[in-house]
């Protein structure tokens, strides 16, 4: 459904360095299917009766097959990135060239419902998907696409540019559940369900050189779901496990060749005796929740939030994060995804966007507001009124030292609260409100008086929300902090790079 968080953060500059390898949270957009089951009106009750919209009358069970249906999919196209230590509006670079990311997700399942006295349900369904994402990294920008179809050969790499990326996943599992029947089609139910998943990843990293990674993903996961197949809450809590094995192919070596069909039925034994290996177990455990409301595989909307506690070959991290994105194939992109990544030593927040036909307002509000109420050299200027961006992908991050949160002590919160509320008036933010603003400063004034693995999370969550208290602690405390940004557009030079925030 977008575009996966490791392409991201593979993409960011020397500003999360600090990070490293541990810096992996692509877990977070594959953990999920992406349709619930919900049963069709078609009804068999237990004397053989086949009805539709059948009430059990005098048949205490009935049955009615079970459907579950993901589809999206999508084609974006950007201009390469140059890289520039000041936000502004360029003509796109031609000579360039351009960027073209394919995406396609389908899903299908089909089981059995039985539904007992009109009023209780139990159900089983397996199902399967797959996900398929490809950049392209185009020059001149008319240059052929790839397809979304995983190469099979070695050799089908050869025609990538250097950069290339194809991302191919496939996966599947069983639900069981029951419930409670509301309606016809409302219903309370419990799930639990085994996902398994089979990840390739394909990067072209020179002329000759395929840089190819194996994943493997158990994950199991207990689920509550309120509400009907177009609209429904949902309470998640999830554990899950991640072998990823990473190794360099020669496309001008034979038995490279035979490793890579090797590998892609996921036997890795001949790679692990020829060639130098990097492995990674990520282990994960947390919950999520969300909200859906549309029509399955046709257009709907999701927005969740969610907290998981990492293990990455033994380094412990969190992650807290909010989303929302459409989902379905009439719906336009609109993929808002932020982060709080947390380590014993520092968090790092990011604002990532990812849309099509990108109005004024939707890009203000999504990623240029969020550089200005920071005060990010660049943001302060005055968006042209004639703007046409196209599709847009959109992120800023910031990190912040376990340090520097130490030394904001009790007697600066009255001039952190006098920065911030100069700057939401300014910026005319709710903020700017007495009552906002008192909430804000009083969840401050009580965040920092906690230890450093108590608050991180909260705090995170909170300035991903008033991005405004970035500028306000910076001025009070004359921190120097930079901010990374990155502006893919399809109709503007796109841009990447870092810029200081002014106080």
């Amino acid at each position: 459904w977008t575009m996966k968080i490791i392409i991201i953060l593979s993409l960011f500059s020397h500003l999360f360095a600090f990070a490293g390898e541990y810096l992996d949270v692509n877990f977070s957009t594959t953990h999920r299917t992406s349709g619930n089951p919900f049963y069709l009106p078609i009804s068999v009750n237990n004397e053989g009766e086949i009805g539709i919209f059948q009430k059990s009358g005098q048949s205490s069970l009935i049955f009615r097959p079970t459907l579950q249906l993901g589809l999206s999919r999508g084609i974006l196209n950007y201009s390469r990135p140059v890289y520039f230590n000041n936000f502004n509006f360029y003509p796109v670079q031609t000579h360039l060239g351009s960027i073209e990311v394919k995406r396609r997700r389908l899903e299908v399942g089909l089981g059995l419902t039985a539904l007992i006295r009109e009023k209780s349900l139990i159900g089983i369904i397996p199902y399967k998907g797959s996900m398929q994402t490809v950049i392209r990294h185009k020059t001149p920008s008319d240059e052929r696409s790839l397809t979304l179809s995983m190469p099979t050969e070695l050799s089908d790499l050869e025609e990538w540019n250097t950069n290339d990326l194809g991302i191919f996943q496939a996966y599947g599992g069983v639900s069981a559940f029951g419930g409670f029947n509301v309606a016809l089609s409302e219903v309370v139910n419990l799930s639990f369900t085994l996902h398994g998943q089979f990840i390739v990843e394909m990067e072209k990293i020179s002329k000759d050189q395929i840089k190819l990674t194996i994943s493997e993903e158990d994950i199991k996961t207990r689920r509550l779901i309120i509400g009907a197949f177009t609209s429904n809450v949902t309470f998640s809590q999830l554990k899950g496990k991640r072998f990823s094995a990473q190794f360099k192919l020669n496309l001008n070596n034979p038995e490279h060749h035979n490793i890579f069909k090797d590998a892609l039925k996921g036997n890795l034994k001949r790679a692990q005796e020829k060639l130098s290996i990097k492995s990674q177990n990520l282990v994960w455990q947390g919950n999520d929740r969300f909200f859906y409301f549309g029509i399955p595989a046709i257009i709907g909307k999701i927005h969740e939030k969610g907290h998981f506690d990492l293990s990455t070959d033994g380094v412990e991290t969190e992650l807290d994060y909010r989303a929302s994105h459409n989902q379905g194939i009439l719906a336009p992109i609109r993929n808002h995804q932020d982060f709080v990544y947390q380590s014993k030593d520092s968090m790092i927040l990011l604002w990532t966007s990812e849309m099509s036909k990108t109005s004024k307002v939707v890009f203000d509000d999504r990623f240029y507001s969020k550089g200005r109420v920071m005060g990010v050299r660049g943001f302060d200027r005055e968006l042209p009124t004639d703007l046409k961006f196209g599709s847009v992908v959109s992120q800023i991050g910031l990190q912040i030292s376990k340090k520097e949160l130490a030394a904001v002590k009790e007697n600066k919160i009255d001039l952190i609260e006098a920065n911030l509320k100069e700057k939401c008036e300014t910026e005319k933010l709710s903020c700017a409100k007495e009552k906002n603003l008192r909430k804000i400063i009083s969840t401050l004034r009580n965040l920092i008086k906690l230890p450093w693995e108590d608050m991180r999370g909260e705090l995170g969550l909170l300035i991903l929300k008033e991005p405004a208290i970035v500028h306000a602690v910076v001025k009070a405390m004359k921190y120097k902090k930079e901010v990374y940004f990155k502006f893919l557009s399809e109709n503007y030079q796109s841009l990447e790079g870092s810029s200081p925030i002014e106080i």
